[in-house]
């Protein structure tokens, strides 16, 4: 069924003019959101901070690295110049995420075991993706992927903060269960230029679609507005939010070398309306923008390296970066005086504490043979966790993968067709910080995160 939808948008597409692709363009959103039911995964987990380490299995078998390295069709989700003359093509793929995720509160720890669907497939998580290009002109390229952006999704059969009295509460909804489940996607609908033979451009209207459910939260209930409810806080089931942004980029040719350049606006996301006294800005939760460069050189005829830097803002998404429950002796709300300004929903209200985050990504590829190409790469990002302040709230969600090895190849089928694979390991990084509840050791925090996934997708040329 999703693949039905494409492929008549496309055929539709080809047959068009400048002036119908207008009207096509103002049809995006309903499209983006009929692939994005289809396309969304069950739930997410992400590895650099809230997104995934790179789109497409060729990218994630390098490292990540795309900003200047055209593989295939999802290259545009990272720079939407990079389809340039890249042809007609389609692309559709699955990773396959195995995470163990454990957090630690006081003397009580437990594992996540988050589940897709009642499989009772535990701590693994699906995230399908695809993309297509259609050479319009000689010099103009369009196409659109739907790529998993990431997110996080937890299960504790083990609430340990009702175990650590992490709070206190008027009501009696209090689940044994606890965590979240955050999935987010985009839809990016891409128009590429080529200037010149040396200078590519490009621009994506990207379509963000987001996922929320939180339960076993009760005991924050103090910290709320409202107080003795946790209507609109926690156990109010599956919530969908959307919203839109924009990502330019460009992309220089010289012989060997290639360079590139990106920047992603913030998708600016409309509210969870389930959960406004959870989120900052009564339940909303943008997609932070970020801002990339690329390199890549052909060292031999065989051998490519490329090299990526990106930087993410999350201190601009007051969800993840307003900061969490004061300290133990620090009278900052909502412990201390100032709580009001401070409570959950508000503008100011409580977040995760996330700092910005610089990421490196280096990625190795090699052509075997007429039929093979293999690929490695590592990637790089520290954690957007503050440990020694922001553990509390974090342990939901614990983004703290910082170093990651990736490998994969590609069989090449026919001059048309290949197919490709990927793993990426995530090593174990451990964080541990003290907790509002007490400074003394008793009710420290602890988390630690380690993933890994293995990918396949089919290219084909049109």
């Amino acid at each position: 069924m999703c693949l039905k939808i494409l492929k008549n948008n496309f055929i539709k597409l080809k047959r068009m003019g400048l002036n119908e692709m207008k009207i096509m363009w103002k049809k995006h959103t309903k499209l983006s959101l009929a692939l994005a039911v289809c396309f969304t995964p069950a739930l997410a987990h992400a590895t650099n901070g809230l997104f995934m380490i790179g789109y497409g299995n060729k990218s994630r078998a390098m490292g990540g690295v795309s900003i200047a390295t055209p593989l295939d069709t999802l290259s545009a989700a990272s720079n939407p110049a990079t389809i340039s003359g890249m042809g007609d093509q389609f692309d559709i793929g699955m990773d396959i995420f195995v995470a163990e995720v454990e957090a630690q509160l006081g003397s009580v720890t437990a594992e996540s075991e988050a589940s897709i669907n009642g499989l009772g497939l535990e701590n693994t998580f699906f995230m399908p993706a695809l993309g297509i290009t259609y050479q319009y002109s000689d010099d103009i390229t369009l196409g659109f992927s739907m790529v998993p952006v990431g997110g996080g999704g937890t299960l504790f059969r083990t609430n340990f903060f009702n175990a650590a009295a992490a709070g206190t509460t008027n009501v009696s909804n209090i689940n044994d269960k606890l965590g979240v489940d955050l999935s987010i996607a985009e839809m990016n609908t891409t128009i590429a230029y080529k200037i010149n033979e040396n200078n590519h451009v490009g621009a994506s209207f990207v379509v963000g679609i987001a996922r929320f459910n939180a339960y076993g939260l009760g005991l924050f209930d103090n910290f709320t507005q409202t107080q003795g409810s946790t209507d609109n806080f926690t156990n109010q089931g599956k919530d969908w939010t959307g919203g839109v942004g924009m990502q330019f980029g460009w992309m220089g040719t010289y012989d060997n070398l290639t360079l590139g350049a990106e920047y992603t606006s913030k998708v600016y996301m409309d509210e969870f309306d389930r959960y406004t006294e959870l989120f900052a800005e009564s339940g909303k939760f943008d997609i932070p923008a970020s801002v990339g460069l690329g390199i890549s050189y052909k060292v031999m005829p065989e051998l490519l390296v490329a090299l990526d830097v990106t930087y993410t803002f999350y201190e601009d998404v007051k969800a993840v970066s307003n900061l969490g429950p004061n300290l133990a002796g620090d009278p900052t709300g909502p412990l201390g005086p100032p709580a009001e300004g401070r409570r959950l929903g508000l503008d100011n209200g409580l977040g995760f504490g996330w700092t910005n985050q610089t990421v490196f990504k280096l990625g190795l590829q090699y052509d075997l043979s007429q039929s093979f190409i293999l690929r490695a790469g590592w990637n790089y990002g520290e954690s957007p966790i503050n440990e020694s302040r922001e553990i509390i709230f974090n342990l939901l969600a614990p983004a703290t993968a910082e170093n990651h090895l990736t490998l994969g190849g590609t069989y090449i089928i026919d001059e048309d067709m290949e197919l490709n694979f990927s793993y990426v390991h995530a090593f174990e990084n451990e964080q541990f910080g003290p907790t509002y509840i007490s400074d003394d050791g008793s009710n420290f925090g602890r988390i630690k995160m380690t993933q890994n996934s293995v990918g396949g997708s089919l290219s084909w040329k049109f």
